[in-house]
């Protein structure tokens, strides 16, 4: 088992940790010692309360990144949920575009340019749907990458 050697706060202390674990436990250690290094600055404290308050810090930190993660989880499941309402409403348009081919073949003329024209319009509204959910996509992923 591995023993690291560890500076917090300016005390020195040794560690043990498990094979393949050093990185990450001297990543660790290093955001503990910044927010501990923080609060020697101040002055006046005793190493429990120096520790203590680094803790509570990084605490802090961890508590305001998991709300914005849990927000991003959110969005994310917004979108998702449009996404599966987009992606019905795509196959009930479908639906209606293949019956309204069955039924043009026993329509006149004039019948057969107004299904196209509602076809178009039903088009153009999917178009515009599948836009909307490209820009929540973008900005899910933008949000993601920023928080």
């Amino acid at each position: 088992m591995p023993e690291l050697i560890l500076e917090i706060g300016g005390r020195v202390y040794e560690v043990a940790c498990e094979a393949g674990e050093e990185k990450s436990l001297e990543h660790a250690a290093g955001l503990f010692d910044a927010e501990a290094q923080q609060v020697v600055a101040i002055g006046g404290m005793t190493e429990k309360r120096t520790l203590l308050l680094a803790g509570l810090m990084l605490a802090d930190r961890l508590a305001g990144m998991q709300r914005q993660l849990d927000e991003a989880a959110e969005h994310l499941r917004a979108a998702e949920d449009r996404v599966r309402i987009t992606e019905a409403k795509a196959a009930m348009l479908a639906s209606n575009a293949m019956r309204s081919e069955s039924v043009a073949r026993h329509l006149s003329d004039d019948e057969i340019e107004q299904l196209i024209a509602e076809n178009d319009v039903a088009v153009g509204l999917l178009s515009k749907v599948l836009e909307d959910i490209n820009a929540l996509a973008d900005e899910v992923e933008a949000e993601a990458r920023a928080g």
